[in-house]
């Protein structure tokens, strides 16, 4: 399936077969000095040894598997995945951020925690999703063309082309998220483009350049240089966005709010000023494992600007897309790749009013989420 893109481009506006690819390349941190590798100062002797010996040692493991996983069947990778989860489980399971991620599955989702067989089970099943996730990287360029995921919703990204407007699609790091480009890029609305979050390691950040030159998607690190490319593309008519509003910032994940104040800046606010500034139309949407290597991308009503306008109120708008989103995570809690990089405040569990509220999201059916009035 294929929908192509008829977006119009203004004359003399910017082309994306105009820059250099390389751009999409993120700055990598100075390098340490080969001689702190035998300095005398602890941190000094720590960071040498973590750029020049630990990351390129783990790179050239993690490259080989990448190079030999994406050659493989996906239906294996992804089994593959699942199978090591439990190993890795296993070795991390006294590190500060997996008793974190056991703690926020279970504060969550208190009914997958009443017993202990419960939170053994609910546990391993997170671990085997972010096992099959990691694995499937591999194949994010292939899941689509191999027809592993089914589309949802088609009509409303009917609904939005209508307007002839750029289209914006926001969603969160459910399943395999990355396959979730490829889908929109190759098929739904190209080419598509939007931001993305470095991975602390060059050498991941290699696999993941190389990944996405395969399939000639632009994704552009975090930058001024980067969010003026986003801008001109846009309003010159010549791509889609696609951008993820669940990501770390500040050491934090601020959206789904989970009763905390909306964020005053982050991914979901750049999405809702770019859709501003551009004239464009947010679309929600949000990947949905069914059983192994077999997906759906469910496609969800675009926004309708305040009052029938021309621009979406940012503090409005944010809260409409927590609405849609926060049901849609804490339902589909054990596919949430970032579990782990939330942090709840102290006795967030305890709250009683809001353990029935959770349980009430938990119980909806995610595939026709409630309109943001019904909340």
């Amino acid at each position: 399936m294929s929908v192509q893109n008829t977006q119009g481009r203004s004359s003399g506006s910017p082309r994306l077969a105009d820059i250099p690819f390389e751009e999409t390349r993120p700055v990598e941190p100075k390098a340490p000095a080969w001689k702190g590798l035998l300095s005398f100062q602890k941190i000094e002797r720590q960071k040498a040894r973590h750029y020049w010996i630990k990351l390129p040692l783990e790179g050239a493991i993690n490259t080989a598997t990448h190079e030999i996983l994406r050659h493989l069947p996906s239906s294996f990778v992804s089994a593959f995945g699942g199978t090591t989860s439990t190993l890795a489980q296993w070795r991390y399971r006294h590190r500060i951020f997996a008793r974190r991620i056991a703690r926020n599955l279970y504060a969550l989702a208190p009914d997958l925690a009443e017993t202990k067989v419960q939170r053994t089970h609910s546990l391993a099943a997170w671990w085997n999703n972010i096992g099959r996730t990691v694995a499937e990287f591999s194949k994010a360029n292939d899941l689509w063309r191999e027809g592993r995921i089914s589309i949802k919703g088609l009509e409303n990204l009917e609904e939005a082309r209508v307007k002839g407007t750029p289209l914006i699609f926001v969603s969160m790091h459910l399943a395999t998220w990355e396959a979730a480009f490829t889908a929109i890029h190759e098929g739904l609305a190209s080419p598509s483009i939007g931001p993305f979050q470095p991975e602390p390691s060059r050498f991941t950040n290699q696999i993941v350049h190389k990944l996405r030159k395969r399939r000639r998607q632009y994704l552009f690190p975090p930058g001024q240089r980067s969010a003026i490319r986003l801008h001109k593309l846009l309003r010159a008519g010549e791509v889609s966005l696609t951008i993820f509003i669940d990501e770390v910032r500040d050491k934090q994940i601020h959206m789904p709010l989970f009763g905390r104040l909306p964020p005053q800046k982050g991914n979901a606010v750049v999405a809702i000023k770019l859709a501003n500034t551009c004239g464009g139309t947010i679309i929600p949407f949000y990947m949905k494992r069914k059983t192994g290597a077999l997906f759906d991308l469910n496609i969800l009503p675009p926004l309708i600007p305040d009052d029938n306008g021309s621009s979406y109120e940012i503090t409005a708008t944010l809260n409409t897309l927590n609405r849609i989103f926060e049901p849609l995570v804490i339902s589909n809690i054990q596919h949430w790749y970032m579990l782990g990089q939330l942090y709840l405040p102290n006795a967030f569990e305890d709250d009683t009013a809001r353990k029935a509220h959770l349980l009430a999201m938990r119980r909806r059916e995610t595939d026709t989420p409630l309109p943001p009035q019904a909340f």
